[in-house]
């Protein structure tokens, strides 16, 4: 009885290669339906790579606007600070807020808060599609004032 069913399936599988022909192109099939979703995974990797350096240079910008700030109370000083340590990325992307804004505001011992914004794009694109709004990076950088 099992040898009935085992010559019946070694019948089935020689008529299959006979409809159908040979497999041969079968793994070529494979590597052609596998090859976007590598390729997706591979840019996006180096997307989340890019992002980590644009966050590291805005943090370092954020850094130098609020020293700049801090010894010489100025904020057209400290944004071409900011705009010159961020000249790698899009300037017109890129958002600056310094609190407080005026600078007579500010004395010696206050903090200053430098905040930078850089609007994603890229890969991420997708995600505010998704969400229906543009996603930042955003970064932080507080001093204290140490001239008038």
């Amino acid at each position: 009885m099992v040898f009935k069913i085992m010559s019946g399936i070694g019948k089935f599988k020689r008529n299959l290669k006979k409809l159908f022909g040979r497999t041969g192109g079968q793994s070529s099939l494979e590597f052609a339906l596998v090859v976007p979703f590598i390729v997706l995974i591979i840019l996006t990797v180096s997307h989340i790579g890019l992002m980590v350096y644009q966050k590291n240079v805005l943090e370092q910008a954020a850094r130098e606007g609020a020293r700049v700030v801090a010894t010489t109370n100025s904020n057209t000083e400290a944004c071409r600070a900011v705009r010159q340590v961020c000249s790698g990325l899009e300037q017109d992307r890129l958002g600056i807020d310094i609190d407080p804004g005026n600078k007579n505001s500010r004395k010696v011992g206050d903090m200053i808060t430098i905040t930078l914004s850089y609007k994603c794009s890229g890969i991420v694109r997708i995600m505010q599609v998704l969400m229906g709004k543009d996603m930042f990076l955003k970064v932080r950088s507080n001093m204290r004032m140490e001239c008038y």
